[in-house]
C-alpha cells in the first residue's frame, strides 16, 4: 500500500493491479496516463497542504481542489 503525506487512503500500487490477458494494445497507454494524472493531482494536492499550513483531516478537500484546478487547467 502507498501512502501520501496529503491522503491517508491507502492505494495499491499500479504494479499490483491485476491485469487481463486479454488487454489491448492501448491498455499500457491509459495506465501510463491514468498515472500521469494521479501523480499530477497528488503533486497538486499535497502543495495545497503545505500553502494551508499543513492542516491535519483536509486530505480529501485537497485533493478534489487539485483534481478541480488540474481539469480547469486543461480546458
Amino acid at each position: 500500500m502507498v501512502r501520501t503525506p496529503s491522503s491517508k487512503v491507502a492505494r495499491t500500487p499500479v504494479s499490483k493491479v491485476k491485469s487481463s490477458k486479454k488487454a489491448n494494445a492501448a491498455t499500457p497507454a491509459i495506465e501510463l496516463g491514468a498515472r500521469l494524472d494521479e501523480h499530477l493531482i497528488r503533486e497538486r494536492a499535497y502543495g495545497i497542504w503545505i500553502e494551508e499550513g499543513r492542516p491535519h483531516g483536509r486530505d480529501l478537500a485537497h485533493w478534489r481542489r487539485a483534481s478541480e484546478e488540474l481539469q480547469q487547467g486543461a480546458r
